[in-house]
């Protein structure tokens, strides 16, 4: 067994150069385990064992190419296959024999969207649909108030925010952080499903998701709510951000390949963190109807979110 320290040169390992065969049935057993992994790459746990055989020919010794095997845990892989863990593949050309191994990234990525607006007047609660998809928010909802219900009426917007596994290693969203605008706040009561808590007057965060596994390509989600700050003054645009404030995976904790947990700046810079904006306006004049309508119009000018158009909720 080799159990020499090597460091690869741009990716590539000789275990073996200058290695000589000088009887038929010769074995030589090497076991590689990977120490250290690219920067920002999952290190690979399971040893690598390859047995080289060697054999007798015309011409002297050589690699026996039927009999030299790998072998990963209890499993052989056969020349030009893949392990079954996906990482892991090897062959022969004539006395060269070369084992690939493929890193994984580790990458989580966040997207939250506005999917509710709730009304209450007078004890009765109406809902209405953003319309908003992890992909879509090109209309912005706008709630629109009549003066002389100010303060009669409570606003909430549910928003839902998902994680998804971007990458190629397995991991965990083991916080999620939300930053609430000025002119919302937040209310325990509405968000116990999820265990939100307060860090203070404008940070919540949440564990619901610190013992979900995530593979590739799986998402998991959460909702939060936030209610209006019942105001004259409290009107106009409201940014909510998210983000994931730690993560986890089990291969050497590699850290995210393009992302850093809990450093929001005030933007959206990274993919482990999103937002989405909601309007709120001050209706004057008579009021006709006490019942909510929905309606689409133009708006230029909403920053943020690149929005071309604008839902509204008129009371």
């Amino acid at each position: 067994v080799n159990e020499n320290e090597i460091e690869t040169t741009e990716g590539i390992l000789n275990i073996a150069e200058g290695k000589s065969i000088t009887e038929d049935g010769q074995i030589d057993t090497y076991e590689i385990t990977e120490k250290e992994a690219p920067k920002k790459y999952g290190l690979y746990k399971n040893t690598i064992k390859l047995n080289v055989v060697g054999k007798e020919s015309d011409n002297g010794f050589e690699v026996n190419g039927e009999t030299t095997n790998l072998i990963i845990g209890e499993e052989s892989i056969e020349k030009g296959e893949k392990s079954s863990d996906g990482y892991v593949t090897w062959d022969i050309s004539g006395d060269t024999i070369t084992i690939t191994l493929e890193n994984r990234q580790f990458d989580l990525a966040l997207y939250k969207w506005v999917t509710t607006t709730l009304v209450t007047e007078d004890g009765k609660t109406s809902e209405y649909s953003s319309e908003h998809t992890q992909s879509d928010k090109s209309n912005v909802v706008n709630v629109s108030i009549p003066k002389n219900k100010l303060n009669d009426v409570v606003v909430k917007f549910k928003y839902t925010i998902r994680v998804e596994n971007q990458g190629e290693l397995d991991g965990y969203a083991k916080e999620i952080k939300d930053h609430i605008p000025d002119g919302l706040k937040f209310v325990p009561e509405d968000n116990v499903e999820f265990g939100w808590k307060a860090e203070d007057d404008n940070t919540i965060t949440t564990d619901y998701l610190k013992d979900t596994l995530l593979k590739h390509g799986e998402t998991a989600e959460v909702t939060v709510v936030l209610t209006w700050i019942n105001g004259s003054n409290n009107f106009g645009q409201k940014v909510n951000f998210a983000e994931i404030s730690e993560d986890y995976n089990d291969y050497n904790d590699s850290d995210d390949i393009d992302s850093t947990p809990d450093n929001f700046t005030g933007e959206v810079v990274e993919d482990d963190e999103d937002s989405d904006v909601v309007m709120l306006q001050i209706k004057t004049g008579e009021v006709v109807n006490s019942a909510y309508c929905f309606v689409a119009i133009a708006f230029v000018g909403i920053v943020a979110v690149g929005a071309i158009g604008v839902k509204k909720f008129v009371l």
